[in-house]
């Protein structure tokens, strides 16, 4: 009896040379597509490190802004964890006001704005603000202000009223130190010349 043509099974013969070439190349697939499999995670971690990378530079930036305002370079940015860095050593630095020269002295009053904010009042006496002469040469009778809230340096004050648009909640240390042209602060018998005074903020969570 004949069989129908499609039930017949022809045997297939392949030349060795052939199943070489098959092999190896089925070997490359299966290590190509292994190697893709792998690629997107090991991508994923340059991305996850440079993403990393890219917010540590942008918070490195934003301080090395705020410390320079101050007149601060990059390594001398203050340090919030206590720790003795450069910027304590530049802001260690200090100007004595000599024996028979007028002594500088300060005084601050903080009043709110009737807008927003508050309105920061420095006087002083025997002192001159030289915004035009800042870096160059110093004199224990001129210069500029530096402004700190709580203990934390804000930036440089060149005349008598500076507004401040906002403040935490709660209790607020403003201090105001007199320093010379080069940033160094001035000082009289080894004190500080400065002035402080306290300014309360509602604060709604604190009820």
């Amino acid at each position: 009896m004949q069989l129908p043509f499609s039930k017949i099974s022809m045997p297939v013969f392949i030349p060795q040379k052939s199943r070489f070439k098959i092999a190896a190349i089925a070997s490359l697939t299966l290590l190509a597509i292994g190697c893709s499999r792998s690629m997107p995670s090991a991508e994923g971690g340059a991305t996850h490190r440079a993403s990393s990378a890219d917010t540590a530079s942008t918070q490195t930036t934003a301080q090395a802004a705020a410390s320079e305002d101050m007149g601060f370079t990059d390594s001398e940015a203050h340090s919030h964890k206590g720790v003795n860095t450069n910027h304590d050593v530049f802001h260690s630095k200090a100007i004595e006001v000599p024996a028979g020269t007028p002594v500088p002295a300060v005084t601050i009053q903080v009043e709110a704005d009737p807008v927003r904010g508050w309105n920061l009042y420095v006087g002083t006496a025997n002192f001159d603000f030289t915004p035009e002469k800042i870096n160059r040469e110093s004199s224990p009778t001129e210069g500029h202000a530096h402004l700190y809230i709580n203990d934390e340096p804000m930036y440089r004050i060149y005349g008598p009223w500076t507004h401040l648009p906002d403040l935490p909640g709660g209790t607020n240390e403003i201090r105001v130190t007199l320093n010379a042209n080069g940033h160094e602060s001035l000082t009289t018998q080894g004190n500080q010349i400065e002035d402080s005074v306290t300014v309360e903020v509602y604060d709604p969570s604190t009820n």
